[in-house]
């Protein structure tokens, strides 16, 4: 069988034996990245829309594959990505030649060129996770690599970090090989680089194979660009080295709220998998909620990563609902922070009420009604004539709230304080970097108690990787972290279910 796939100006000819395989397989099987399926191929998110030739526009993941089609794959908009992050570094070792660090996250991977001498950061490069046609989430990675198999999410995240090292050394003029490569990833991330299993991570009592904080030899990795690899250590299934990362990188954040170590914190990685951390130093305990993709703009109708033409901010304004994209273009979607800002201007508004249901016209001031429409399911609030926001998105995004924030409460609650004894909270990673902490405050996302300590960082596990290439005191440091993190696992918690339950409503 073959078919022609047309992707920007080129056109590229595949062969294969793909009776009763549906295009998205095929684009797996072949290494094409561009398009992805948050929902894993289920059919329910839309997002791999491609064109085929004489058909028209398609579901990838619904579509079987015919001898001789052409398919046309819509170009993608570059996504904002948090690259850098406003955090400590640990001073070269002074190793001669280069050194790498890359944070591999579910949706995006960022790395970092350095000289291995100086530290001096040399170049940075950022692509979406090649793995996003298996899934938005981790347990569709899991789910697809058994499907699948292993070696296919091996395959596509290693050669795209073995091409984006290439593209580096090309773009900074530097030929000395890469001596250490530094990776900060979750549990399952790391798995899947490393090549293990992470079938034992999707079931109780959910055990990875590996907690990592090794040493490996690049070309056992599959790494061609590098010598030597160093995976940040894990403290559980779905506590992972971002989150260790995450807290080398910060323990000396300074800020206006004075040193980490000295303060009761709270540190949140809100992505895909909300990680998080409370405690001072040598007194730490951490917890993963499985908060889906919903805040990251998939699985939502018209949710988009932060790219050109996303709607990143909404705020109320003379008695109006006002919209920002990304770019200041034309709204095509919403991304996360949008959708955050939406949820609270939706509840200030009377829009939504505290169970997260959409109000009836009659039942909000005139100014506001205008807003409400119809779709094919129901009731929804336009912000746009082409951006809607649907009652099942509140609902997929009132889950994700409820469990990042019942998250947070049985941390408080096994730290035995009170939410105001917390002094501080740093959010990390991708999302928090752009999300506005008084909307994240006004749905219940955060306590309200703690909008006024709470502080963006930007990525912080990219920066811990960076000292951990450079350092080895840096990765003494992560495997002693490691070891100060109590683990508490929710989903046996007898009070995680109550308070998940509670933190449902927008109150």
């Amino acid at each position: 069988m073959k078919i022609e796939v047309i992707f920007g100006n080129k056109k590229t000819a595949y062969t294969g034996a793909w009776k009763h395989t549906t295009l998205l397989e095929v684009f797996q099987e072949v290494g094409i990245t561009q398009v992805h399926a948050p929902c894993g191929g289920n059919g329910t998110c839309r997002k791999c829309m491609v064109k085929v030739d004489g058909i028209g526009e398609v579901l990838a993941c619904q579509t079987l594959c015919e001898d001789g089609m052409c398919i046309t794959i819509p170009e993608e908009q570059k996504s904002l990505i948090a690259e850098r992050g406003n955090c400590y570094l640990y001073p070269a070792d002074g190793i001669e030649g280069l050194v790498a660090a890359c944070d591999i996250g579910t949706t995006t991977v960022v790395c970092h060129l350095l000289d291995g001498t100086t530290g001096e950061r040399l170049g940075t490069v950022s692509a979406p996770n090649a793995q996003r046609s298996f899934g938005a989430d981790v347990i569709s990675r899991i789910q697809a690599s058994m499907e699948y198999g292993l070696n296919r999410l091996r395959d596509a995240i290693v050669s795209q970090i073995n091409m984006m090292l290439i593209q580096l050394k090309a773009q900074t003029g530097r030929t000395e090989p890469i001596q250490m490569l530094a990776v900060a990833g979750n549990t399952v991330m790391c798995h899947l680089f490393c090549g293990l299993s992470p079938e034992s991570i999707g079931v109780a009592p959910f055990t990875p194979l590996s907690l990592f904080g090794e040493v490996y030899e690049a070309e056992k990795l599959g790494m061609s660009n590098c010598k030597k690899v160093y995976v940040i250590p894990s403290v559980a299934g779905y506590v992972g080295g971002d989150i260790v990362s995450d807290l080398a990188a910060v323990q000396m954040h300074s800020s206006e709220l004075a040193q980490f170590d000295e303060k009761e914190t709270l540190l949140l990685d809100i992505g895909t998998n909300g990680e998080m951390v409370l405690g001072k130093s040598g007194k730490f305990v951490c917890c993963a909620t499985a908060a889906g993709p919903a805040f990251e703009g998939a699985e939502i109708a018209k949710g988009m990563p932060a790219a050109s033409g996303a709607i990143s901010k909404v705020w109320l304004e003379d008695g109006k609902i006002c919209c920002s994209t990304i770019d200041d273009v034309k709204a095509i979607g919403i991304c996360g922070s949008g959708l955050i800002d939406a949820l609270a201007v939706f509840l200030e508004t009377g829009l939504l009420d505290e169970t997260g249901l959409m109000a009836d016209a009659d039942d909000v001031k005139e100014a506001f009604a205008g807003y409400l429409g119809e779709d094919e399911d129901g009731t929804c609030i336009w912000l746009t004539d082409e951006v809607k926001v649907t009652q099942a998105d509140v609902r997929k995004l009132q889950l994700a709230k409820a469990s990042i924030a019942a998250g947070i409460q049985i941390l408080l609650e096994e730290r035995q304080i009170a939410v105001t004894d917390v002094e501080q909270v740093i959010l990390a990673g991708g999302f928090g970097s752009f999300l506005n902490k008084k909307s994240a405050a006004a749905i219940g996302l955060i306590p309200a108690e703690l909008e006024h300590v709470t502080v963006s960082v930007g990525n912080a596990a990219g920066e811990g990787a960076v000292s951990a290439a450079l350092s080895e005191d840096a990765r003494q440091e992560l495997t002693h972290l490691q070891q100060e993190m109590r683990y508490v696992e929710l989903s046996t918690h007898k009070k995680f279910s109550d308070a998940y339950m509670a933190e449902m409503f927008f109150e």
